[in-house]
């Protein structure tokens, strides 16, 4: 009996030495990550079973919320798209031809393809250039078109001598949130306030304006304010200052010309205002300019009758093959 207690004890030592050795062996690394990989998907699956309605839930939000995107999308595509096309059509209108025949038929000297609208006066055209501005203001508020469309609502305002509608328009679009990331359209609404209030009278103001748009530092916006703070000026009879103000223009007009992408013979962006400059500054001090060559380069030469004519024949020649050619 005691020799089978002590077989007992025996095995039950070689037992517990087994099992001590079986739990100090280390697993392979394969087989480590096939053990977390078979624990995790044990864990998932547990969890998708416990939470599945809340995942069926999820997902078909999920899809609501793409469809609703969508359709998000493709809607504001097609209002910018149509938004688009209303201002193209006030601007168009603004550019029409004048004819003082039926505005359904086309002046002799018009090609059969061009689509330029044709009205009666300048009344009609500014007030079908001005239904279209404003459909597009109402039925787009707040879009950058909207803001656009009341920019050139500004413009025909101005051109109507709607001194106060005009100033309203301006400041409108001076302040929205298109004239804070576009130097352009802060640039055009800012000299359409100056000349507004000179339109109204009030000089002081103007100059005011005039000078924010100098102060604006953009090439040509710059010199533009500074040409426009000039008239003013000379109106007053201020022509010390109004010349000083017109020679930092042709400065910086000169500078902006060297520095433009046109080529020798081509005109840069600003020669228009170069030239309103030059014409101003001539009349305050004829020397600070030198006179404009005549027609033909010819100095200060006058031309001959013979000139004249052949110069005459010459445009009615281009005025001819123009004519002829493709439009």
């Amino acid at each position: 009996m005691a020799d089978d207690r002590n077989q007992n004890v025996k095995k039950q030592l070689l037992k517990k030495r087994e099992d001590a050795v079986r739990r100090k062996v280390p697993l392979a690394p394969g087989e480590m990550v096939d053990d977390a990989l078979a624990r995790g998907m044990a864990s998932t699956g547990r969890w998708l079973r416990k939470n599945f309605g809340a995942i069926q839930w999820v997902i078909v939000g999920a899809i609501v919320a793409g469809a609703g995107w969508a359709a998000w999308d493709h809607r504001s595509i097609k209002r910018a798209e149509a938004a688009s096309g209303e201002l193209i059509k006030g601007t168009v209108a603004e550019k029409g031809r004048i004819s003082a025949s039926s505005s359904s038929t086309k002046p002799e000297d018009e090609t059969p393809d061009d689509p330029t609208p044709v009205f009666k006066s300048a009344d009609e055209r500014r007030d079908t250039a001005l239904a279209s501005y404003r459909k597009v203001t109402s039925t787009y508020p707040g879009s950058g078109a909207a803001i656009l469309a009341r920019l050139g609502e500004a413009g025909v305002l101005l051109d109507k001598r709607n001194w106060d509608g005009a100033l309203a328009a301006y400041r409108d679009v001076k302040g929205s949130p298109l004239a804070k990331v576009d130097a352009a359209v802060r640039g055009a609404a800012i000299e359409g306030t100056g000349l507004a209030l000179e339109g109204k009278g009030e000089t002081d103001e103007a100059l005011k304006a005039f000078k924010d748009l100098e102060g604006t530092n953009v090439s040509g916006q710059k010199e533009l304010g500074l040409y426009h703070q000039a008239r003013i000026l000379f109106a007053k009879n201020d022509l010390d200052k109004a010349k000083e103000l017109l020679k930092s223009a042709k400065e910086g007009i000169k500078k902006a010309s060297s520095s433009s992408s046109a080529g020798p013979g081509e005109t840069h962006p600003f020669m228009f205002l170069e030239s309103q400059v030059d014409d101003l500054l001539r009349r305050i001090d004829p020397s600070a300019v030198p006179p404009p060559s005549p027609p033909g380069g010819g100095g200060n030469k006058s031309m001959s009758a013979e000139d004249l004519q052949r110069l005459q024949e010459q445009l009615q020649r281009r005025l001819k093959e123009q004519k002829k050619g493709s439009p």
